[in-house]
């Protein structure tokens, strides 16, 4: 074979060993929570976040900002959540493609200031606050191993050992502040204006590291490759609104509506490729370094919620949300004017390739019992309140089965499927302070099947669990 025979094969082999199934999972985001874009703390945690129609605290700007004008005092509150993701990984034919995989994070999750103004404003009472809110959990990590024997044109034996590292970190927040307004004694409207930016809580950025090592037996020849593939995005800016309104049509009942508006942010990206391949027999070594940097848009879809809530007595409230997310307008938009989905990388300018993803919904119960004394004029130094729910949730998939699939074959976008409860524990101290505590696992059998393509029955089980604890002061 000539010198410039070699060099194009090897070159060849480059592309044939850094090109991984698990990579094209890059181009994605994946969110470790659930992805509708719930509220904050952990007294909505406890009841499932069917928060909406209920809102009475302050963390009201991120369920409802309607809710807001419930409070009668100046509250400062501060949340804090861990959450712990573990992933079962699963597939056809590949025993050693089976994996445990975990990530966690300790992080703040909510800081807010809420102050009734102590006037009316045309005769309405008016209630305003300035929030701190994680909205989006990035963090996510997986390996996995995986051998595939082939015949080539050649009749040769190709026995390729892979191993695979992803790891997914970063997040999304936004400075919010908030207003209320009282239009009656049974009507409230809200607005809260989520200002997304860097601060000194987060960076609001995420990155993508893929990182794989090869070996490669053909025939006789023994190839070795090493590769690394990054992607980052950085300074995440935009805003969008969240709206909201209160309505209590009869006594101890009231509906709550929130919507949050769609929006395009700005980011700036860059990727870079490093590869590397070495023949054992021939001690030749070919290595590749790609670099691009560009501005992109990412476009965040609109999300409607829906809750009712019922208060039979002063101590039991029971809560219902519903909430529809449409996830066929998330995505990214290049310099270039391609606009690829953040949900499994796919070409949305292309109709041969791109799925068309179906809204998801989730449903939500909870309940609330406070342990108020049974003499209302009993003054009390602590005061006791249990919280618990259970909820149906989606997560945006585009339907397309694992392993080869030919053009058109552009999945049915149907949603995959979560379960979950939750549990919660409130203590009021002296009528300043409260704190709140809740628990929440979250579970997803055979799932997220579109994730790692190129494999054929790939599929996952997922249990994601989340702890929060807050703190409210009462002025």
């Amino acid at each position: 074979m000539s010198s410039l025979n070699k060099n194009v094969y090897l070159m060849l082999l480059v592309l044939l060993l850094t090109w991984l199934p698990g990579s094209l999972c890059s181009g994605e985001l994946e969110i470790s929570s659930s992805p509708s874009p719930v509220g904050s703390g952990a007294r909505a945690a406890g009841m499932a976040e069917a928060f909406v129609a209920v809102a009475d605290d302050a963390t009201a700007a991120s369920w409802n900002p309607a809710g807001l004008v419930q409070l009668e005092r100046p509250e400062i509150s501060i949340v804090g959540s861990y959450s712990y993701l573990m992933e079962w990984f699963d597939a056809d034919y590949h025993e050693e493609f089976e994996t445990r995989n975990h990530t966690d994070k300790l992080d703040l999750n909510y800081l807010s200031f809420a102050y009734p103004v102590p006037f009316s404003v045309y005769g309405h009472n008016v209630c305003l606050s300035l929030n701190y809110q994680k909205k989006y959990d990035f963090n996510r990590s997986f390996h996995f191993d995986l051998d595939q024997a082939t015949v080539n044109n050649s009749g040769l034996v190709q026995n390729d050992f892979q191993h695979y590292d992803f790891a997914q970190r970063g997040g999304l927040s936004a400075i919010t502040p908030a207003i209320a307004l009282e239009l009656s004694r049974r009507l409230s409207i809200g607005a809260s204006f989520n200002i997304w930016h860097p601060t000194f809580f987060s960076e609001n950025s995420w990155e993508q590291v893929t990182k794989t090592r090869s070996l490669r037996l053909l025939g006789s020849s023994v190839y070795l490759g090493r590769m690394r593939y990054e992607e980052h995005y950085e300074s995440f800016t935009g805003q969008n609104v969240t709206l909201g309104l209160l309505w209590n049509p009869v006594e101890r009942w009231s509906v709550g509506m929130r919507f949050d508006t769609a929006f395009t942010g700005k980011t700036d990206y860059s990727s870079s490729t490093i590869s590397g391949t070495f023949s054992v027999l021939s001690g030749k070594f070919v290595f590749n370094n790609t670099k691009k940097q560009e501005q992109r848009l990412v476009h965040v879809p609109d999300s409607l919620a829906f809750g009712i809530a019922w208060r039979p007595n002063d101590r039991l409230t029971l809560s219902m949300d519903v909430t529809r997310t449409d996830w066929n307008d998330f995505h990214v938009k290049t310099e270039g004017g391609k606009r690829l989905s953040l949900v499994d990388s796919s070409n949305l300018d292309n109709p041969w390739t791109r799925p068309k993803f179906r809204p998801t919904y989730t449903a939500r119960l909870g309940a609330e019992y406070v342990f108020v004394p049974q003499e209302p004029e009993e003054k009390l130094d602590h005061l006791w309140s249990l919280r618990t729910g259970f909820f149906w949730d989606e997560e945006p998939a585009s339907g397309k089965t694992s392993g080869f699939r030919l053009p058109g074959q552009n999945g049915s976008g149907k949603p995959d499927t979560f379960y979950g409860c939750a549990f919660g524990v409130g203590l009021l101290l002296k009528q300043h302070i409260n704190i709140d505590a809740a628990c929440q696992v979250r579970y997803g059998p055979d799932v997220n099947r579109d994730f790692i393509r190129g494999i054929d029955g790939f599929k996952e089980d997922v249990v994601q669990m989340r702890f929060l604890l807050s703190t409210v002061i009462y002025f």
